[in-house]
């Protein structure tokens, strides 16, 4: 069992607990919040993110475990820029 307390308030989930939720490395979860816009609120050393926010990852990670690639989710999703004609 962890020693470790979480102390993370309810609706926010710290980044430093995602490699191990989606069994990957942290630089390719810091690729991941990038490539979707997703904002993580940094309160001293430790960078959160919101409940809704960890909708959207998990979301992108069952895509992409689907045989997806992040840039179909972000264009199926819509969250890409504006693309003007």
């Amino acid at each position: 069992m962890d020693n470790v307390v979480d102390f993370s308030p309810v609706g926010w989930v710290p980044v430093s607990q995602l490699p191990g939720r989606y069994k990957i490395v942290k630089s390719v979860i810091y690729t991941r919040i990038k490539a979707v816009g997703v904002k993580p609120e940094r309160i001293s050393v430790r960078a959160y993110v919101t409940d809704e926010q960890l909708a959207l990852l998990d979301a992108l990670h069952e895509f992409i475990q689907g045989g997806g690639t992040t840039a179909e989710f972000i264009f199926f999703r819509g969250l890409g820029p504006e693309i003007e004609n």
